[in-house]
């Protein structure tokens, strides 16, 4: 009498679907409401939009990390009650403990970047309003970096991981001279926090990018970046799989063992690479995504992130003390080049070279996007609500369209409701997040 679990099946025939009632598919889509989604979305759409008007001078990544994976000889690499798709004989199948019996602390950490192609030449369409848009990048290569409980994870990592495996520097010379970064809102990605920012700027600066957009969807929305989805081909693959915790020959993993600091450093680290490079060997050797090949590296456990990284325990230390340490350390002239080159919102951060004669990195390096695509970046658009459509976002060709477009954040609902406003010093251009940072801001960048 009620509706078919699925309409598509030969069993569909035999529901009559007088009552509308059925089995449920598994549907995981619910997320948290946030007031600030649609403000947010926009945004990221605007920031995409901008990347496909560069074209072939933008580059594009999204990145995030991934559920941890376990390492263990009695308890799963993933979720054991993930669904096994895989075929076995039938007088062969897959018994699994009952219970997971994990070693504290053994985890792999895997962190992705999804590279998003703009089109060779920016190509409009329409939305379902029937407006016009600049048609989205598409996904293209993907890379995984592997990193074991013994090695940092954290902004400078990651952008270790652009430098050496993404080879940000060779993009930037073949001529990709505006980076964009889609990120989440988590601890090593978060534009808003002040340590990311300095190793973003570093990076910036480094690199010798045109400009850098590093942003993010709403708290609560992180399931909408596109490197989400790299992941379930991933699990998949992992699905079923243990990783051994001891080394050959032993019966304990190290934790176990009546060892030494060193001793017991050592062999974790071995467990750890043993590991890492079982899942790049066996299991995620084949695996694909968006058509192509995911890359995946091993960084060695233990191994400090190259070529940043070194300082990072100091930089943070500095960074959030005191505007007097800060002032007095070896940091103080890259936190002067960040705040000059920055333009801070709330879940975001534009750096792009300047046009001060003062400044000799930009003044020996000038961009070479031309000046109507630096005029953009520097004066980036913020969403505002469409005159014509009620409840919608005008759209980027819109907005950049408009001689008078509004201030940054001025339409999110977290810069109306916290009411902190702007830095109104001539040329800054930061809009504050917290109390906290207000005053910080304030002692560190503008401070007589």
């Amino acid at each position: 009498m009620m509706q078919p679990p699925n309409k598509g099946t030969r069993s569909a025939a035999s529901y009559k679907g007088l009552i509308q009632a059925r089995v449920p598919r598994k549907d995981n889509s619910a997320r948290k409401p946030n007031d600030n989604s649609h403000f947010c979305s926009t945004r990221v759409r605007y920031t995409l939009e901008m990347a496909a008007k560069l074209g072939q001078r933008a580059l594009l990544y999204s990145a995030d990390n991934k559920n941890k994976v376990r390492v263990g000889d009695e308890t799963l690499a993933v979720d054991r009650r993930i669904e096994i798709n895989r075929l076995f004989p039938t007088t062969d199948c897959p018994v699994y403990n009952d219970h997971d019996f994990p070693n504290p602390g053994y985890l792999i950490t895997p962190a992705g970047y999804l590279e998003l192609e703009p089109h060779q030449v920016p190509v409009t369409t329409k939305d379902h309003l029937g407006r016009d848009r600049f048609k989205m990048p598409e996904k293209s290569r993907a890379t995984v970096i592997l990193r074991s409980p013994h090695s940092a994870n954290n902004v400078a990592s990651h952008m270790s991981d652009m430098a050496r495996h993404l080879r940000v520097a060779d993009q930037v010379a073949s001529g990709k001279r505006a980076l964009v970064l889609l990120v989440d809102g988590g601890p090593d990605f978060n534009p808003n926090h002040a340590v990311n920012q300095f190793f973003y700027s570093r990076f910036f600066h480094h690199m010798n990018l045109d400009a850098m957009v590093v942003t993010s969807y709403a708290s609560g929305d992180s399931a909408l970046n596109p490197v989400e989805h790299v992941w379930a081909p991933c699990t998949r693959a992992l699905t079923g799989v243990y990783l051994p915790a001891t080394l050959p020959g032993e019966t304990c993993p190290p934790h176990r063992q009546r060892l030494s600091a060193e001793e017991k450093l050592a062999k974790e680290n071995a467990v750890f690479d043993a590991a890492m490079s079982r899942i790049k060997d066996s299991y995620w050797r084949n695996v694909q995504f968006a058509g192509k090949d995911i890359t995946v590296v091993v960084e060695p456990s233990g191994a400090p992130p190259q070529p940043y990284g070194e300082d990072f325990a100091t930089v943070k230390e500095v960074i959030n003390g005191s505007g007097r340490r800060l002032r007095q350390s070896d940091l103080s002239h890259e936190y002067s080049f960040m705040a000059q080159h920055m333009d801070k919102r709330i879940g975001m951060v534009i750096f792009t070279k300047c046009d001060e004669r003062n400044c000799e990195h930009c003044r020996n390096n000038p961009p070479l996007l031309s000046s109507d695509d630096m005029q953009l970046l520097r004066n980036f658009p913020t969403p505002k609500p469409s005159e014509d459509f009620p409840g919608h976002f005008a759209t980027f060709l819109e907005v950049i369209a408009t001689p008078n477009s509004a201030a940054p954040c001025e339409h999110m609902p977290q810069f109306q409701m916290k009411g902190l406003g702007r830095c109104q010093r001539d040329g800054c251009r930061y809009v504050f997040t917290s109390q906290k940072d207000m005053g910080d801001h304030r002692q560190k960048v503008h401070r007589e």
